[in-house]
């Protein structure tokens, strides 16, 4: 009876040579793998050798991390901790499921004092994105930014701007106050985080019903800091319009920046009794280096009395562009705009602008047209040569958070399906993509929201009320990060 057991156990899965065995495990799902370690002790011990983990985990995820830092003959028994947290990752990612939520409240327009503080700057109604012209549906700007694991966010916890490390969930305190301002627009990009600005109380009065506010720039610069955290370090401030800007759903401006210049375009309507002509809005465009560290704040000096260095290294204007410069370029948006992104060359020699019109007619297959995506790229200094490329595809404009959304992926059927599309994040090297959309059938009736996961094995979609809000959605495999419309920020965590 000995003998006989014996030689069952000989012949076990867990007890086969290890190249005939390595061999089985390449058709054996990861998933899979992880359960098999119920099925016995001699099991647990196979399917959780550390060596045996290392090699499956360069084999079927070696994009990530986690396989690019292991060893192929790794010993270190934590290496099947980091087996099952890539497995358990992406089986969520495949299944359209996070392993957990967290939600955060974010401040409201109003605070404690009962003063306006926050107030993005609104979008357009009507865009060339569109084919009949018409926006179908506005999302608000979202009021906090995300770049590579970083997330700023209006906390209403702590009433302040919070920088948030998502890889620890540590948070870090934005040295900027908010109190007795109105914060349009909070933006991170290469590293520095810029907030812009205007003054509660107006300083001039264009009419009965509009004052003109003072605008400013905040910029701070991130970087490491002691024992793995973040340093927020105030760099410097400046005033980005000359004559102020009205808080006034009429008047927008949009912006973008490197590290060391900051671009703004100013679209306003013509106010003016004496013009018959009402598609002529007043249009300009300004470059600012932002580069020099300066301790001068234009907002505390009014009548620019203060002198000296600091004032010297302040930010200043490098390159500006009226109606009439724009025009030259082929830029000028008048009534009908069709910006959709505005960017800085990584050289700083230039200002991208893309536009996006819809072409087509109503009548055809494709019913909501096919985009045509134009950029120009304008220089900083002179008034040519300047050149134009054709882009792909990105979302129609919905809301001011399309400036930060990347080209649409070149896939199969987009011609029918990109009008519908809110906002879409790949992965190229992992082949992951999270897509936020409506139906594509029925979402002209039903403008129903829905987030589609796909994976090199997956592609799941759900109904979605959590990234609702802006229409914006940011991160990753380990996360994802949105806004509903319960002014709360949310985090799908596929990591933990």
């Amino acid at each position: 009876m000995a003998t006989q057991t014996r030689l069952d156990t000989c012949h076990d899965l867990a007890y086969l040579p290890r190249d005939i065995f390595w061999l089985l495990l390449g058709y054996i799902d990861p998933v899979d793998l992880v359960r098999c370690r119920r099925v016995s002790r001699a099991w647990n011990e196979a399917f959780g050798n550390p060596p045996v983990l290392a090699r499956i985990l360069k084999m079927r995820f070696p994009w990530t991390k986690e396989a690019q830092a292991i060893e192929w003959d790794n010993e270190d028994p934590e290496s099947r901790n980091v087996f099952d947290q890539v497995v358990s990752r992406y089986d969520h990612l495949e299944r359209g499921k996070p392993r957990s939520v967290q939600k955060y409240r974010l401040c409201d327009d109003f605070g404690s004092s009962g003063d306006r503080e926050w107030f993005q700057v609104q979008p357009w109604e009507s865009h060339a994105s569109h084919m009949r012209q018409v926006v179908d549906r506005q999302f608000s700007e979202a009021l906090w930014t995300y770049e590579e694991g970083l997330l700023v966010y209006p906390s209403a916890d702590h009433q302040s701007l919070v920088l948030m490390d998502l890889s620890s969930d540590r948070q870090f305190m934005v040295p900027f106050i908010i109190r007795g301002k109105v914060v349009r627009r909070v933006r991170l990009q290469k590293r520095l985080l810029v907030v812009e600005w205007a003054e509660p109380k107006a300083f001039h009065w264009l009419n009965d019903s509009d004052g003109v506010h003072r605008h400013f720039a905040s910029s701070f610069d991130v970087k490491p800091g002691a024992q793995g955290g973040w340093s927020v370090i105030p760099r410097n401030e400046w005033k980005i319009m000359f004559l102020g800007h009205p808080l006034s759903e009429r008047d927008r401006f949009f912006s973008s920046h490197s590290n060391t210049h900051y671009v703004i375009y100013i679209w306003q309507p013509n106010r003016s009794l004496y013009t018959a002509d009402e598609d002529a809005p007043i249009e300009s465009l300004f470059v600012w280096n932002i580069s020099k560290p300066s301790s001068y704040r234009p907002s505390l000096d009014p009548f620019s009395h203060q002198s000296g260095p600091e004032v010297d290294q302040s930010p200043f204007i490098m390159s500006r562009f009226g109606f009439r410069d724009l025009e030259f370029f082929s830029v000028r948006q008048r009534g009908l705009p069709a910006l959709l992104k505005l960017g800085i060359t990584d050289d700083c020699h230039a200002v991208e602008f893309t536009e996006m019109a819809c072409l087509g007619d109503e009548d055809e297959i494709t019913p909501f047209g096919y985009p045509q995506t134009i950029t120009t790229v304008i220089p900083l200094q002179g008034n040519g040569p300047h050149g134009k490329r054709f882009e792909g595809i990105l979302p129609a404009y919905r809301g001011n958070c399309n400036l930060q959304i990347p080209i649409l992926r070149d896939y199969m059927g987009l011609a029918e399906s990109w009008f519908g599309i809110l906002t879409e994040l790949t992965d190229d090297n992992a082949d992951l993509s999270f897509s936020l959309h409506f139906d594509p059938i029925n979402w002209t009736q039903d403008q129903t929201i829905y987030l589609t996961i796909e994976t090199r094995k997956s592609q799941v979609s759900h109904e979605n009320l959590d990234f609702t809000g802006c229409g914006l959605i940011c991160g990753g495999e380990h996360y994802l990060v949105g806004e509903n419309c319960n002014r709360e920020l949310v985090i799908y965590r596929f990591d933990r």
